[in-house]
């Protein structure tokens, strides 16, 4: 019964996969390659376990305010782009954030041991040879996604620090939500220095 059920999970991922098949491979470790990563159907992957240093549960703690961040790994992501030529597709070795944010005791958001739901905006991230760490972060409270960036400092306990750009954002929300006195990032702003925890 085990093996049947292994064969129809790997003749179903192989159907879904099928209709998007990798044709072409380049490596995030090569600067030449770079400007290939989203070309259709190639999968940019992580030959240099660049990715690894970033992994784990991250902490920033101070004037009331505990911010925990997971980073975890995202092999070979999918991302499909349908217009009216077409589907066009490539993938790409990434990560994904999850965070917990308490503010002043409360909490205001903690999907730290969720599960990624298809069709459910995530955060990710990706990491190419001589950048940092960067990508799209979701701010659940205020619901809009904004750019980041994480540098990873050589220093014992593990340290980064993770740098939210609140000149670059997406609204989730109809721009009426955002009016009025509110921040429009509940998420620490600035350079905030974590260390690892986990």
């Amino acid at each position: 019964m085990k093996n049947i059920i292994k064969l129809i999970i790997l003749l179903v991922g192989n159907v879904v996969f099928a209709q998007y098949p990798v044709l072409s491979t380049t490596s995030l470790a090569n600067k030449d390659d770079r400007f290939d990563h989203t070309t259709n159907g190639n999968y940019a992957m992580d030959t240099a376990n660049e990715r690894a240093q970033y992994l784990g549960l991250w902490r920033y703690q101070s004037d009331g305010i505990l911010f925990e961040l997971k980073i975890e790994l995202e092999d070979q992501e999918t991302n499909i782009i349908e217009s009216d030529v077409g589907v066009f597709y490539y993938y790409m070795d990434a990560v994904t954030l999850r965070y917990k944010l308490v503010k002043n005791g409360v909490t205001l958001h903690d999907n730290l041991n969720s599960v990624n739901i298809e069709g459910y905006i995530v955060s990710y991230g990706s990491k190419y040879v001589n950048y940092n760490l960067d990508g799209k972060i979701l701010d659940y409270t205020r619901n809009v996604a904004g750019q980041y960036e994480i540098t990873r400092l050589n220093t014992t306990p593990p340290k980064i620090i993770f740098k939210l750009n609140e000149f670059n954002y997406t609204l989730i929300n109809p721009d009426s939500f955002y009016q009025g006195d509110q921040p429009l990032f509940s998420l620490p702003l600035g350079n905030i220095e974590m260390e690892k925890v986990d």
